[in-house]
């Protein structure tokens, strides 16, 4: 299933840190910008779509 714009997601590397699809990267659409928070701090990164896993709540 592809990833798009709302999902939310976490790094293959890292499943701790959940972070929300923002927009397409500056990169190019390979890469996704991700917000998430850090000590109540908004927190923004681009990430290559191979690194991302969907965050599924069930």
């Amino acid at each position: 299933m592809e990833l798009k714009i709302g999902d939310t997601v976490y790094l293959k590397s890292d499943a701790r840190t959940i972070m929300t699809i923002n927009d397409i990267g500056m990169r190019g659409p390979e890469y996704l910008e991700c917000i998430w928070f850090s000590q109540e701090i908004l927190q923004i990164g681009e990430f290559h779509r191979d690194t991302l896993v969907r965050y599924d709540r069930d």
